[in-house]
């Protein structure tokens, strides 16, 4: 998998969650547009079709861009892939920033919205992330898995002011426990069954019953 040489290493914003230059947003509104329509297209085609099945000519006629127009934005379709996974971490960053300094479930309520809008509104760019993670370059995988543990980390946080008997690493198993919970409901057959709607508030029931029962 070729990659740009200049994306060796990937960027930190002092929250935490490291994101790639893939998606570093273009100077100009109309720009900034026209990557949302190349991502938003690329996700769609990716979910449907799978990510080695799918031409850069399909996302740039899906998002309505010719081919030279879809390469000013993205210089490949690993970039773009990049670009659909750093949209998960800019949604869990602004939860972790919103979180800090809450009372502790105020806390757990932003950080369960996030994960639940995470897996019902953009359920098809979380299954990419777990079905298509281990072909992005090593450094984005590593990356990945800072990622995945700094959020947790976030989470463990919550659980432990929650239930301060518990140990760091038995709030760290809580907090995949939730996080899992959650994020089931972007599998294909989860997702529709119920109004939206109504399927976060039982997400939000479900959290904070099974965090009940912790201790």
């Amino acid at each position: 998998m070729s990659v740009a040489p200049s994306r060796g290493a990937a960027e930190n914003d002092g929250y935490g969650l490291e994101s790639s230059e893939a998606s570093r947003a273009a100077p100009t509104a109309r720009g900034r547009r026209r990557q949302e329509q190349i991502i938003e297209a690329a996700t769609r085609l990716f979910h449907e079709q799978g990510f080695h099945a799918t031409s850069m000519d399909e996302i740039g006629a899906a998002a309505g861009i010719t081919g030279p127009g879809l390469y000013r934005h993205f210089s490949s379709k690993d970039d773009i892939l990049l670009a659909v996974f750093d949209r998960i971490w800019d949604l869990l960053r602004d939860a972790i920033e919103r979180s800090a300094g809450l009372e502790p479930g105020a806390a757990l309520d932003v950080l369960i919205d996030a994960h639940t809008t995470l897996a019902l509104d953009r359920g098809a760019e979380l299954m990419l992330l777990v079905r298509e993670l281990r072909y992005v370059p090593e450094y984005y995988q590593r990356a990945a898995e800072r990622n995945d543990a700094r959020y947790t980390d976030a989470w463990a946080e919550v659980v432990i002011k929650l239930h301060p008997e518990l140990s760091l690493d038995e709030a760290r198993a809580a907090a995949r426990g939730l996080i899992g919970l959650v994020g089931s409901a972007a599998r294909e057959g989860s997702r529709g069954l119920i109004a939206t709607s109504h399927h976060r508030e039982l997400l939000r029931g479900m959290c904070r019953a099974s965090l009940q029962g912790v201790g």
